[in-house]
């Protein structure tokens, strides 16, 4: 017997996430010594910001946006999965928040690793995603690739510098 996947805490995740990807690149943009590093970091704490919004808008639209079916050996391991990833990421950051960074090059990497925990958290949300409201998370999955882009050039070019 099959039961249909209800992705709810899955939207609530990423919302989180986005929430907390927005403390983090706060603190970071407060605390950075290197200038490409504070706007760097302005510039995802605002992209977070609008993810949130796209996320909240499924969230609040949810019936348009997701429908799949699981067996429920699948759904709980699924949920598991993804939750107790969901877990370490969030502490993980609210720790580094709290804590803060030896340098901006160890907060850069930092940021590449959240930035690829989104993505994989949002490919993985992507299958439950109607096709025809796919690019909506397509775009955002877009996004935090070219965040993860664009942090990957800022470690190298703080790599350079030291």
């Amino acid at each position: 017997m099959k039961n249909t996947f209800n992705p709810l805490e899955i939207v609530k995740i990423a919302i989180n996430i986005e929430e907390n990807g927005k403390k983090l690149y706060q603190s970071l943009e407060s605390k950075a010594k290197d200038r490409k590093l504070k706007l760097m970091c302005k510039y995802l704490k605002d992209q977070e910001e609008i993810h949130r919004q796209i996320f909240q808008e499924m969230l609040d639209n949810i019936e348009e946006y997701i429908v799949h079916e699981f067996s429920p050996g699948d759904y709980e391991a699924y949920l598991r999965a993804i939750a107790a990833e969901y877990i370490f990421t969030q502490e993980a950051i609210n720790g580094k928040i709290k804590k803060g960074f030896g340098s901006d090059l160890e907060a850069v990497k930092f940021g590449i690793f959240v930035e690829k925990e989104s993505i994989l958290t949002y490919s993985a949300l992507r299958e439950y995603v109607l096709a025809g409201k796919q690019t909506v998370l397509d775009k955002v999955i877009d996004e935090e690739r070219k965040h993860l882009i664009d942090l990957i050039v800022l470690k190298d070019s703080l790599n350079k510098e030291d």
